[in-house]
């Protein structure tokens, strides 16, 4: 009886005593969002694995090192620098001063070595590509095999290798939706979460590479926004590298980038400077990202 009472009083009253309508500003709202099936979402990204051989590109450099607990940043900004790949395994970055132009340092990596001319403190660096990221500046945790890592998105070696499974789930953040790709490896009796792969429903672009660690920490998180094209290529123009356990950030910015020409071996030619410091690096018996 006192429900029906309460429902009679609440009709007795105009709708707009007791609801109101609200317009949301279209800077607010959901961005539009594609739909595309598993299937073609993970033709996309196999195609995508194998269409950057070459990549060569000038660009402006940031960088951050240290961290927020320590309350102590080191900052880098508006560098610049000449990139060079050669997939699978080449890369050579050379970063110069932004007034002037001097070389910072110039370094190239063939996977298995790396190799580091810092002519401002006259020492040039060898060790190997697992060396140990423990420099006291975390900028100089920079790896070659870092920033090859974080460029593109490859998933071919987990295509290929049956002990690792992939989920596709749907996530909002913001005004974004994305399709993200988990990649997990299933080869112990607890298994590992590898590599997250996210794709912006806006265009259907990956916009974050997310590796892990065997621990499950998060080793690389990049960010791929920007992207142009270089005929049925599209390549993003922004691309932001967080190493949380190196305590440093690289964005990279490119101003001009030219893909799949052909390059000599010269380009990964690095030679010691006369006079320079020799410094070895050892292995790192340690745990780095994992490669199948």
């Amino acid at each position: 009886m006192k429900f029906k009472i309460i429902l009679a009083l609440l009709l007795a009253f105009p709708a707009a005593c007791i609801s109101r309508k609200r317009v949301v500003p279209e800077a607010q709202r959901p961005l539009p969002a594609q739909t595309a099936s598993r299937a073609d979402l993970l033709q996309m990204l196999e195609k995508k694995s194998g269409q950057i051989h070459t990549l060569q590109g000038t660009l402006a450099l940031d960088a951050s090192g240290g961290s927020m607990k320590t309350g102590i940043l080191t900052e880098y900004r508006q560098t610049k620098g000449y990139l060079v790949v050669d997939r699978p395994n080449q890369v050579r970055l050379k970063v110069q001063a932004p007034l002037a132009l001097a070389t910072v340092f110039d370094m190239v990596s063939d996977d298995r070595q790396y190799r580091v001319s810092i002519p401002v403190k006259n020492k040039f660096i060898i060790g190997d590509a697992r060396a140990p990221a423990n420099e006291k500046n975390p900028i100089l945790n920079l790896r070659p095999q870092h920033i090859l890592n974080a460029l593109v998105v490859d998933i071919t070696a987990y295509l290929s290798n049956p002990q690792v499974r992939s989920t596709l789930e749907e996530t909002t953040e913001g005004r974004r939706s994305f399709y993200v790709f988990s990649f997990i490896n299933i080869a112990s009796r607890d298994a590992e979460m590898v590599e997250k792969l996210w794709i912006d429903r806006t265009d259907l672009q990956v916009a974050r590479k997310q590796i892990f660690r065997s621990d499950g920490k998060v080793d690389t998180d990049v960010e791929y926004s920007d992207y142009a094209s270089q005929g049925d290529i599209t390549f993003p123009q922004i691309i932001l590298i967080q190493r949380p356990l190196d305590d440093y950030s690289l964005k990279m910015t490119f101003q001009k980038t030219t893909v799949n020409e052909a390059l000599t071996a010269e380009a990964f030619n690095l030679e010691r400077p006369a006079g320079s410091e020799l410094v070895q690096r050892d292995a790192d018996d340690g745990d780095e990202s994992r490669q199948f």
